[in-house]
């Protein structure tokens, strides 16, 4: 299990405070409930949209990329955990892991499918490849393709 699983609610809990809005204050200018912004900063929800981050960052006057990447990595923490994939040493993903990441994200379906499949197919030939946890991931990668 990941050690913080709650990086975009601390997040916005510490900017909201350090801002003087209440929740309820927050919840009326993104048009939800209370209830909703009280989840959000305790990670019973996913982290929000780009469009609703965007707004959160108006109304508590943040920067708004360093509220869409918080809530990026919030949503990217979640589904690391929910696939049970850690690394061995539990370092934090490098940037280039989170560039290649955004860059797959970015990608069509058509073109994801692709991608993925040529990954699949390079890392099935790969005679150094004898981990059976990794060849279980590859084999699991086939599967979305």
């Amino acid at each position: 299990m990941l050690s913080n699983l709650n990086v975009f609610g601390s997040f916005l809990k510490r900017i909201r405070k350090k801002e003087k809005v209440t929740q309820e204050k927050l919840a009326s200018y993104l048009n939800v409930s209370t209830v909703y912004v009280h989840q959000l900063e305790t990670a019973k929800v996913d982290a929000p949209n780009k469009e609703k981050c965007l707004i959160i960052a108006e109304a508590l006057g943040a920067d708004p990329d360093l509220v869409w990447n918080t809530a990026k990595e919030q949503k990217l923490l979640r589904f690391l955990n929910k696939e049970n994939i850690t690394n061995n040493l539990e370092e934090p993903i490098t940037a280039s892991e989170k560039l290649l990441l955004d860059l797959f994200r970015n990608l069509s379906d058509d073109v994801r499918k692709d991608f993925v499949g040529m990954i699949y197919m390079l890392l099935k030939s790969d005679k150094r490849i004898s981990d059976e946890k990794i060849l279980k991931s590859i084999e699991k990668l086939s599967q979305t393709a």
